[in-house]
């Protein structure tokens, strides 16, 4: 079984009042598929994940429209680019992609690229659990896949 799953740490300043606010917090994706494992994390702001939550929520994915976010530095290209996930369709019967890029947050041309195949019902669970990883209900939200 293929998955992603996102992990979220709200700066401590989300919590108290006294300190300068700060929207960032650390986005954690770790990837597992049959040939490959790997971690990164980067610095993002809560209200990216939130709305790319929101965005799943598309039906159909046009194939030329996939649904994607990424995180980095600069023009967050080449080995700037930290983060990217995408999700596009497969073919005209419904199949979808989940395509994750991942680096070492310290090292980045250190790099994980990789694809998997997934399904509407899995994207809407992954949906509905990014709301509640940042409403802090849960601690992780997974896209499965195979």
């Amino acid at each position: 079984m293929n998955r992603l799953a996102l992990r979220y740490k709200f700066d401590r300043s989300y919590f108290d009042e006294k300190l300068p606010s700060d929207d960032f917090g650390w986005l954690s994706v770790i990837v597992e598929t049959a040939s490959f494992k790997g971690k990164s994390g980067f610095w993002v702001q809560w209200q990216d994940v939130a709305e790319f939550g929101e965005s799943l929520d598309r039906y159909l994915i046009e194939q030329d429209s996939p649904i994607s976010i990424q995180w980095g530095y600069n023009k967050q290209e080449g080995d700037d680019l930290i983060v990217r996930l995408q999700i596009s369709t497969k073919d005209s019967r419904g199949a979808l992609t989940a395509s994750v890029e991942i680096a070492d947050y310290d090292n980045n041309s250190q790099r994980l690229i990789t694809s998997y195949r997934t399904t509407y019902a899995a994207v809407d669970l992954f949906k509905n659990d990014i709301a509640k990883l940042m409403k802090r209900e849960i601690d992780e939200t997974v896209l499965l896949g195979h």
